[in-house]
């Protein structure tokens, strides 16, 4: 495994965090990770991973060239580990910046899996959807409830990425434990 860095700087968080009006949900949010210091992982071999210059609210992405389908969408991934645990029936979200940079033969959008949830085994999860990323540059926000108890240290959000041989590019991650 290698570990990709890529920073954000603290005042594009701010800015980029408050672009809805703060409701009473929104207040009690609390991020599982430090966004400014994310250690990125990546597993699978016929990939190339790679820090790129993009047209987001960052200015950077980590750019995920997939030379190669595989048996299972984990069988090649980028994920980083969440210091913190959420308790059973905590309201989890996960906001990501992605966009399809080269997508599969004969179809328009990438597509990817997105995790939340053990970074060991059961591998249960809070969240995992399949989504198709668009070409363009787009915040996309998926939730999910935690059917039991994640304990701090043992959490990872994770894209998993070899469902096609694909190239996607993804900017800044908020995973963020909204309570019950």
């Amino acid at each position: 495994m290698r570990k990709l860095f890529l920073t954000f700087g603290s005042a594009l968080l701010a800015t980029t965090m408050c672009v809805t009006p703060v409701s009473a949900q929104t207040a009690n949010m609390k991020l599982l990770h430090n966004p400014n210091a994310i250690e990125w992982e990546h597993r699978g071999n016929d990939k190339k991973m790679s820090v790129v210059e993009a047209d987001n609210p960052s200015g950077q992405a980590i750019s995920a060239r997939i030379k190669k389908r595989k048996d299972n969408p984990w069988d090649t991934a980028l994920w980083f580990d969440l210091k913190d645990g959420v308790e059973k029936g905590d309201k989890v979200s996960i906001s990501f910046w992605a966009r399809t940079a080269k997508a599969p033969k004969s179809q328009d959008n990438a597509e990817i899996v997105v995790f939340v949830g053990r970074n060991e085994e059961p591998y249960d999860y809070v969240i995992s959807e399949n989504v198709k990323l668009g070409g363009e540059w787009k915040l996309y926000t998926l939730e999910g409830v935690a059917d039991a108890k994640f304990h701090e240290g043992r959490m990872k959000a994770e894209y998993q990425l070899a469902k096609h041989k694909q190239t996607v590019e993804f900017g800044p991650v908020f995973v963020n434990n909204m309570g019950k």
